[in-house]
């Protein structure tokens, strides 16, 4: 009986080994094995990997993440894991950047456009042109000057 009962013990650690899956970590990109990186699925308790980058994890789980001080944490479900982990360096990422919309060279220029444009067009002149009149076109490029002009205005007057 006793025999009987050590055959089934055996058997049982054989099949708790069996179902384990390994899993090597490694640099995105050196491909260096990473040594204690923290291992954990939803089933199971934290494990770190060796000096190889390896690691065993249960074979049925619903999800898995992966953390290293140097690493950007990783956390993925079952249907993605292969049997190599790849983790990005911290380092490796930009900083945050902030973009804005004001160029100071850009106003600058627009500015100097604007007073170009009114001596240019000096309303004490007196000018008579038939054809300008008759030009529909030139018409609809002098409404879209006016509508410039007091746009560049109000830019003006909110500085």
């Amino acid at each position: 009986m006793l025999r009987i009962l050590n055959i089934c013990l055996l058997s049982s650690f054989v099949f708790v080994a069996m179902a384990q899956r390994h899993v090597v970590v490694v640099n995105l990109d050196t491909h260096l094995p990473i040594e204690k990186v923290s291992v954990k699925t939803n089933v199971s308790s934290s494990v770190l990997t060796d000096r190889n980058g390896m690691v065993s994890i249960p074979e049925k789980f619903d999800t898995i993440s992966f953390r290293h001080l140097k690493y950007l944490p990783e956390k993925i479900c079952y249907s993605e894991i292969a049997d190599t982990m790849y983790l990005v360096k911290k380092d490796m990422m930009l900083p945050e950047v902030v973009v804005t919309g004001l160029n100071p060279d850009l106003k600058k220029a627009m500015k100097k456009n604007h007073e170009s444009m009114m001596l240019s067009n000096n309303p004490n002149l007196l000018t008579f042109d038939f054809a300008n009149i008759l030009d529909r076109r030139a018409r609809r490029d002098r409404k879209h000057y006016r509508k410039a002009k007091k746009i560049l205005r109000d830019w003006d007057l909110a500085d």
